[in-house]
C-alpha cells in the first residue's frame, strides 16, 4: 500500500511571546492545550522570528526567504510601506504542496499584501487582503446575525491621549461571538470539505490575537488575577544603554504607555485573558481532528509571526524591536506516533516551518532558500549540527530603520544599529537583556568576535546591508561586488 501523505493543519498566533504559554515557563497564562500539543510533539525552545513585524514576518514565514529578498521589508498596508504586494508570488510554498495534489485552504489573518488575498494565490476558503480586521467584514457580520449573537466592546484601555490606540478592553459577549471562535469553525468547516476529498489537505489557520487590541469575551475577561502578576524582571529598564529610538517610542509615540507596575499588570492581565481565549479554540481545532479520525495523520504547527513587548524594558509597547520578548517565539511541531515529543533547544527560525513541512510530507525542497528544513533535527537530534546562528532583521515600523541581529549557539546576542548605538548581550546570564555590554573592556573579545560573526553571515545571506556593516566595523574592502566610488580613483 503506497504512503498516505500527512495532513497539515498550522496554527498561527499573531504577536505572542516565547515565555507566554505555561509549557514555557509561565505559571500564570492558562494555556492548557498549547501546553497539551507541546506534550504530544517538538517544543522548539530557541525558535525566532526572522523579523519583529508582521507584514515582513508572513512572507518570510510563506516563501522561506528574508525580507531583504522578498521584498516586503515594512507594513504592506501602512506607514511607508516597501512593498504592497509580493514581488515574486510565485515563492509561495504552499504552491508546491498544491503541485503534489494536497488541497491548500486559508482562515484567518493574512496581511501579505494589500490588495491581494490568499484566493487570489491558489488557497481556498477566507480570503482578506491587507490586516484584514475581521469584525468589519460581512462574513462575521452576517454570521453573528445568523447565530442571534451580539457584543459591545466596553472597559477600554488607551495608550494616547483622547482616546486614540486601543490597547484593550473587554468584548462584552459569549465566546461564539469572538473572532476568534468564529476563525475556528472556519477552519474546522474547510478541514470538513478537504477530508471528504481523497487527497491530503493543507490548512492555514491563522487567528488575529493576541495582538493588541487585547479584547478577550466572556468567561475569559478576568481570568488571570491581576495582582498575582509579577513585574517583568526588565520593567525597571531606565534605557540609558539602549538606543535613543527605544525611549522615544514609547513617550511620543504611545504617550499615555504604563509608567507603573500597577498600570502594566492590567494590559498583562488582558494580554493572558486573550492568549486563554485562543488557547480554548486551539483546544477546538485538536479535539476535532481527534473526533474525525484524522489526527494520527496530521502534522499540526503551532507558530508565531513574532512576539510581544507588553509593557517589557519600562513600558515598551507592541513589536518592532529586536529585543527577546518581540523575537523569540513559540513554536511546536506534533505528529502523534510519527515524531517524537521532546523539548530541542536547536536555534530555529518562523521561516523553516514551510521547508520542514515540505520536507516531513516528501516534498522537494526548492533550492535558494533561506529557511532549512528542521526534520533532521527532529528525527536525529543527537547528531544534528543545526544552524551556528541565527540572523534578525528589521527594516523599521513607524520610519525606516535598519538593524540586524545575531544571536549564537552559546546564547549571546549582537544587535547592529548604524544609526545609533550596537547592542551586546549574554542570554545565559542577562536573559532580560538589561546589561549593554558593549563598552565592557572585559567582554571586548566577545564583542569582536560576534561582529565578525555578524559580518560573515550577513555576507553569506547577500544581505543589502552588508557592506555597511562591514564597514562600520573596518573591514574595508568587502569584496561584494556592490559599487563603490572610492575605488574609481
Amino acid at each position: 500500500m503506497a504512503h498516505k501523505a500527512p495532513n497539515i493543519l498550522w496554527i498561527g498566533l499573531d504577536q505572542i511571546r516565547f515565555d507566554t504559554p505555561g509549557v514555557n515557563g509561565n505559571t500564570l497564562c492558562r494555556t492548557p492545550h498549547i501546553d497539551r500539543l507541546a506534550g504530544e510533539g517538538v517544543n522548539f525552545t530557541r525558535a525566532y522570528t526572522t523579523c519583529s513585524l508582521c507584514s515582513p514576518a508572513r512572507a518570510s514565514m510563506f516563501t522561506g526567504k528574508y525580507a531583504f529578498r522578498h521584498g516586503m521589508g515594512t507594513n504592506c498596508d501602512m506607514y511607508h510601506s516597501l512593498s504592497a504586494e509580493l514581488t515574486h508570488p510565485e515563492d509561495l510554498l504552499h504552491l508546491n504542496f498544491q503541485n503534489a495534489g494536497y488541497s491548500a485552504g486559508y482562515a484567518g489573518k493574512w496581511h501579505v499584501g494589500t490588495n491581494l488575498g490568499p484566493a487570489d494565490f491558489g488557497y481556498e476558503g477566507m480570503s482578506l487582503p491587507g490586516y484584514g480586521n475581521i469584525v468589519n467584514q460581512g462574513i462575521f457580520k452576517n454570521y453573528l446575525q445568523k447565530n442571534g449573537l451580539h457584543y459591545t466592546i466596553d472597559s477600554k484601555l488607551y495608550v494616547n491621549p483622547n482616546e486614540q490606540t486601543l490597547a484593550g478592553g473587554r468584548w462584552n459577549g459569549p465566546v461564539e461571538s469572538a473572532p476568534a471562535h468564529y476563525v475556528a469553525n472556519y477552519t474546522m468547516e474547510q478541514m470538513d470539505l478537504f477530508a471528504d476529498r481523497d487527497q491530503p489537505f493543507f490548512m492555514n489557520c491563522q487567528f488575529w490575537g493576541p495582538h493588541g487590541p487585547h479584547l478577550p469575551c466572556d468567561g475569559f475577561y478576568g481570568m488571570h488575577d491581576r495582582d498575582s502578576i509579577p513585574p517583568w524582571a526588565n520593567w525597571d529598564d531606565d534605557l540609558t544603554a539602549k538606543p535613543g529610538r527605544i525611549e522615544r517610542e514609547s513617550n511620543d509615540f504611545y504617550r499615555n504607555h504604563p509608567r507603573t507596575w500597577e498600570e502594566c499588570r492590567e494590559l498583562v492581565g488582558l494580554y493572558y485573558d486573550t492568549t486563554a481565549m485562543i488557547d480554548h479554540q486551539i483546544g477546538r481545532l485538536l479535539d476535532y481532528l481527534a473526533d474525525r479520525g484524522l489526527r494520527e495523520n496530521t502534522i499540526v504547527v503551532l507558530s508565531a509571526d513574532h512576539g510581544d513587548m507588553t509593557g517589557s524594558h519600562g513600558g515598551q509597547l507592541d513589536k518592532g524591536m529586536l529585543y527577546q520578548e518581540a523575537q523569540h517565539i513559540p513554536m511546536i511541531l506534533s505528529w502523534p506516533g510519527k515524531i517524537a515529543a521532546a523539548a530541542n533547544d536547536t536555534l530555529a527560525l518562523n521561516m523553516d516551518i514551510m521547508p520542514t513541512l515540505m520536507d516531513f510530507a516528501g516534498i522537494s525542497v526548492p533550492d535558494g532558500l533561506d529557511g532549512i528544513s528542521l526534520k533532521p533535527a527532529v528525527s536525529d537530534s543527537m547528531n544534528y549540527t543545526g544552524r551556528k546562528e541565527v540572523y534578525l532583521e528589521f527594516h523599521g515600523l513607524r520610519f525606516l530603520y535598519s538593524q540586524r541581529a545575531i544571536i549564537t549557539d552559546d546564547n549571546w546576542k549582537y544587535i547592529f544599529t548604524p544609526g545609533d548605538r550596537d547592542e551586546l548581550y549574554d542570554l545565559n546570564s542577562d536573559s532580560a537583556e538589561m546589561h549593554n555590554l558593549i563598552d565592557s573592556q572585559e567582554w571586548s573579545s566577545k564583542r569582536q568576535e560576534l561582529q565578525e560573526r555578524i559580518r560573515v553571515t550577513s555576507a553569506g545571506f547577500k544581505d543589502p546591508l552588508r557592506d555597511c556593516i562591514s564597514k562600520f566595523f573596518g573591514i574595508w574592502n568587502t569584496e561584494s561586488g556592490q559599487i563603490d566610488a572610492t575605488k574609481f580613483f
